[in-house]
């Protein structure tokens, strides 16, 4: 056997682990940063809470925020104290601590009582992020906001393919995926489909019932109408049978699977959830103003002796440390100035996103009626702000954010793409003329010059989801 070394060249991608961390603290709502701050504390000896004097502007001690453009007293002796290479790679940037907001809040908790909850959308859109890759994410996210409180998508495919220019079978492919989300019958397009997607759903728990799938799948009319006789005799099965597998449907089945979506705890007011805002927006003079929360304990720094371990490692006093020591100081200083930097990326990038909504969704922030909501995608978002879509998704999620009028809602609320519509046409058919209703397609023109391209097919389905009556009928009710 021959032996020999060889060399050779490859080419791998590899993510880096402090992105990895950027990504972990930017999808954190302001509690879990807070369990995320405790527990790498409890790890890392070389980050603590500073008890000393914090600058209310970097959150930061003031002797060492020496680049922070808002402490300028003592900058250049705090410099050489450190050594100008330390003051390089520690001081935060000056973008970052202009983005900070004050740390010394009162510790009154006034959000402590507020309702948090967690909505249909919500709980899909959760499972869209841990399964649908990047691609499909935009098209999911799409068709979520076209299924209603009942569980049902009210969309056209085809609309959609037009307006994210991709093909009907894409999205037929991702409804799929959103069809086999729980709760089982979601995004179903008739109650004939949804009551499949339940029996398939059965049927890999090992509960399913054949007979039943065969009755709905091929005996729909019959079967919905609970002919007994004519479904007995065409399955030849005795009718005994018959009944007792429409009772397993009416019994195991649910026709509107999206209210089954909400635990019956849910409506008890002493079990609630509490939600705190990450966000708040106050309307000043000058404008809005954007504060992305942060409390005391969000105020870290690295310890001094850590720090000046460090800063003697990198100015040529590494033979003072054996191999272990230096590897240990190095490691914990580098990971404690990650931990910061993501901490206040993340709020640079929430005010970011925050105040790019704020400006969009005007009409609404001013008004609080969803009547002016406009729509609005994450991709948008995140092309006008030079981010990548999962950076958009990954800030959003979860968080909440305090309006001038003090109410706390959801970032979704601000990105669900038919709400605005659906809203704006129950307002135009209320303030029309009960005498001369307006037809679906003076509907869709009003919305054109509204800056809304909805087709007129689109707002028949909107206006017969929220139950309104067609122009003709309309009329006819007027005149009675």
């Amino acid at each position: 056997m021959l032996l020999r070394q060889t060399l050779k060249q490859t080419l791998a991608q590899k993510i880096d682990p402090k992105l990895i961390l950027a990504n972990s603290i930017l999808g954190c709502s302001t509690l879990e940063l807070m369990d995320t701050i405790e527990q790498e504390l409890a790890d890392n000896p070389a980050l603590e809470r500073p008890e000393d004097d914090i600058c209310a502007n970097c959150s930061i001690p003031r002797d060492l925020c020496a680049a922070c453009p808002y402490h300028d007293s003592g900058s250049d002796a705090a410099a050489v104290q450190r050594g100008d290479d330390w003051t390089d790679w520690y001081a935060p940037d000056v973008d970052l601590a202009s983005e900070i907001s004050n740390p010394d809040e009162p510790d009154y908790d006034r959000f402590a009582n507020v309702y948090s909850e967690h909505t249909l959308h919500d709980h899909l859109l959760d499972q869209l992020r841990s399964t649908a890759g990047r691609d499909q994410f935009e098209m999911g996210e799409y068709i979520i906001g076209s299924i209603n409180n009942a569980g049902y998508f009210e969309g056209d495919l085809e609309e959609m393919a037009a307006e994210l220019q991709v093909d009907v079978e894409q999205l037929e492919a991702v409804l799929a995926v959103i069809q086999s989300f729980d709760p089982p019958g979601v995004g179903a397009r008739s109650l004939q489909e949804c009551l499949i997607l339940q029996l398939a759903s059965l049927n890999e728990q090992g509960e399913g019932n054949e007979l039943a799938m065969r009755m709905i799948r091929d005996l729909w009319p019959d079967t919905s109408a609970r002919k007994v006789t004519r479904l007995a005799n065409q399955l030849r099965v005795p009718r005994k049978v018959a009944l007792a597998t429409l009772d397993f449907i009416r019994d195991r089945l649910r026709p509107y699977p999206g209210e089954g979506f909400r635990a019956p705890w849910d409506t008890n007011p002493e079990n609630l959830q509490t939600v705190e805002p990450d966000v708040i927006v106050r309307r000043t003079v000058a404008g809005y103003e954007i504060e992305v929360v942060v409390h005391d304990y969000q105020a870290l720094s690295i310890s001094a002796k850590y720090r000046e371990a460090y800063a003697g490692i990198r100015n040529g006093g590494a033979a003072d440390y054996s191999e272990d020591e230096r590897r240990h100081i190095v490691e914990y200083v580098e990971r404690a100035d990650a931990f910061i930097r993501s901490i206040l990326q993340r709020r640079k990038t929430l005010k970011a996103i925050t105040r790019y909504v704020v400006e969009f969704q005007q009409g609404y922030i001013e008004t609080g009626q969803r009547p002016f909501l406009r729509p609005l995608t994450r991709t948008q978002v995140a092309r006008s702000l030079n981010m990548h879509e999962s950076t958009v998704s990954r800030a959003t999620a979860n968080k909440w954010l305090q309006l001038p009028s003090e109410e706390v809602v959801s970032y979704d609320l601000f990105f669900d793409s038919s709400m605005g519509v659906k809203d704006l046409i129950e307002e135009i058919v209320a303030s029309e003329d009960k005498s001369h209703p307006l037809s679906d397609q003076e509907i869709a023109e009003m919305l054109q010059e509204r800056g809304l391209n909805v087709a007129r097919r689109t707002v028949v389905k909107y206006r017969e989801a929220q139950n309104i009556l067609s122009s003709r009928r309309r009329r006819a009710a007027a005149r009675r």
